[in-house]
């Protein structure tokens, strides 16, 4: 059993994928689309994915934008 992590975006969907003890992930790609409304093709190689490497479960983060804190001396 494994576990695939996806940050969805509105052009990329990065995808973990955890080892089989689900001690850590490995992030194994970047999904890139052309437009944020066409979705056949991510979701076609998210399950690509999925039967590649024997996926159980999904957890799906959406990133947030981060600002940067800069503490200059």
């Amino acid at each position: 059993m494994r576990i695939m992590g996806l940050d969805y975006g509105s052009v990329t969907v990065g995808v973990a994928i955890s080892d089989e003890l689900l001690i850590t992930a490995q992030g194994i790609e970047t999904i890139r689309r052309k437009h944020e409304t066409k979705l056949r093709q991510s979701l076609a190689r998210i399950e690509e994915l999925i039967k590649e490497y024997n996926v159980d479960r999904i957890v799906l983060g959406y990133p947030h934008k981060i600002r940067r804190i800069c503490r200059c001396s």
